[in-house]
């Protein structure tokens, strides 16, 4: 009985813990250039540069949070997101109200949860995006 005590406590403590999320987005190049992404933003220890070379994908965000069941990629300290040539030639500069396909918005990226509360996003850069 005492045993069973034991194991029934054991189980319920289990069961009453917060749920752990993570998250995953990555940025896939599918041009056929290296290109180089500038995280911008005004605070600057969030500020970030990739480097992402043809056909490859680079981690853009990761994260996790104790007792969601939800998680994305998030833009709310980044100001904008440029994309450069290996020459520093701007190719295109994501804003948060920027037209078409944007990165800011994560209707745009291909998500999918690899497990339970495992959430995965990939954005996708084709040479068309760049124009």
């Amino acid at each position: 009985m005492r045993r069973l005590t034991f194991i029934l406590l054991g189980a319920l403590s289990i069961l009453g813990c917060d749920p752990v999320s993570d998250m995953e987005a990555d940025i896939e190049n599918l041009t056929s250039q290296t290109l180089i992404i500038d995280v911008v933003s005004a605070i600057v220890e969030l500020d970030t540069t990739l480097q992402v070379a043809p056909d490859q994908t680079q981690r853009f965000q990761e994260g996790f949070d104790i007792g969601s069941t939800y998680l994305e990629p998030t833009f709310m300290d980044i100001d904008s997101i440029v994309v450069k040539n290996q020459a520093g030639e701007v190719l295109k500069v994501y804003k948060e109200n920027s037209p078409g396909k944007n990165i800011y918005n994560v209707r745009d990226w291909k998500s999918s949860e690899p497990s339970k509360r495992f959430f995965k996003y990939e954005f996708e850069i084709l040479l068309e995006d760049l124009d």
